[in-house]
C-alpha cells in the first residue's frame, strides 16, 4: 500500500512508495541538469540517423518514402526532424495517429495520411522506403509492436527504424536514471513523482535480444541492427532492412 509523507531532511520533501523512499526535490534537480546536457544530444543524435538512414537506404530523389509516426505537434526542437532535413520531401509521405492540420502548410511538398494506429492504409510495397525513428515503443504491448514492425515491411521495400535501449543507464523520456531497471509499473508511479508520466504512458521498452525476436517474426531474413553508443554504451538501435538484398 502507498503511503505519502512529507519529510523534512537538509530540507529536501521524500516521497515514499511502501518503503521505498525518494528526495523528490533532488530527482527534480538532477532532472533539469540532465534536460540541459541532452537538449544538444538529442539534435545531434537526430542528425546522425538521418545520415545512417540515407547511408543504409540510399533512396534517391524519384523513390518513395514513408515516414511512420509523424507528431501533430512539433513542441520541442527535434520534433520531426525527419520532416524537415529530408532531402526529397515531393517523395515523403508522412503517416501519423495524430491530427496534422497545422504541419500541412509547414512542410507543402509532403502527403500526410492519418489512420488508427493499426494497420498502415497502404497496399503491400506502396513505397521504395520506409523510415521511423523512436516509434515502436510507444505503439502499445508485445502484439501491437509486431503488427507495427510488420506494417513497416509489408508497405516497403526497403527501410530503417530506431528505438532506444530498454538498458540504457538512464530512461530516454524521461531522463530519469536507473530507476528504469525496477518493475515498470512502479517506475511509472516514479514518472508520476517527477511529472513525466505523460512521456511514458504506454511505453514498451526493447533490449537487443527482444528487437531481434521482433524483426524475426516479421519473416523478413536480409537485416541489420546497429548499437549507436553514447559513452561507450549502446543508447539506442538502429535496423536496417531489404526485401531484394542483404545489406552491406
Amino acid at each position: 500500500m502507498r503511503s505519502i509523507g512529507r519529510r523534512r531532511r537538509e530540507g529536501l520533501l521524500s516521497y515514499e512508495m511502501g518503503r521505498i523512499r525518494f528526495p523528490v526535490r533532488k530527482l527534480l534537480v538532477m532532472l533539469r541538469l540532465i534536460d540541459k546536457l541532452s537538449d544538444r544530444r538529442h539534435i545531434e543524435a537526430r542528425k546522425a540517423k538521418l545520415q545512417d538512414f540515407l547511408r543504409l537506404c540510399r533512396p534517391t530523389s524519384s523513390e518513395s518514402v514513408l515516414d511512420v509516426g509523424v507528431l501533430g505537434a512539433e513542441e520541442y526542437q527535434a520534433a520531426n526532424f525527419f520532416l524537415r532535413a529530408y532531402p526529397y520531401p515531393e517523395n515523403l509521405t508522412a503517416l501519423s495517429i495524430e491530427d496534422c492540420h497545422d504541419l500541412r502548410s509547414r512542410y507543402p511538398l509532403v502527403k500526410f495520411v492519418t489512420y488508427d494506429g493499426k494497420r498502415f492504409p497502404f497496399a503491400d510495397e506502396s513505397f521504395d522506403v520506409c523510415h521511423s525513428n523512436a516509434v515502436v515503443e510507444h505503439v502499445g504491448d508485445a502484439g501491437r509492436q509486431r503488427l507495427f514492425a510488420s506494417e513497416m515491411v509489408r508497405v516497403a521495400r526497403r527501410g530503417f527504424f530506431t528505438t532506444p535501449n530498454r538498458w540504457f543507464p538512464v530512461e530516454l523520456h524521461t531522463k530519469i536514471p536507473l530507476l528504469h531497471y525496477l518493475p515498470w509499473p512502479l517506475f511509472v508511479r516514479v514518472s508520476r513523482i517527477a511529472h513525466r508520466e505523460a512521456s511514458v504512458k504506454g511505453v514498451r521498452l526493447l533490449g537487443r535480444r527482444q528487437l531481434a525476436g521482433l524483426i524475426r517474426d516479421t519473416q523478413i531474413e536480409s537485416y541489420s541492427i546497429t548499437s549507436n553508443r553514447l559513452f561507450g554504451l549502446p543508447v539506442t538501435f538502429s535496423v536496417y532492412w531489404n526485401k531484394s538484398r542483404p545489406p552491406k
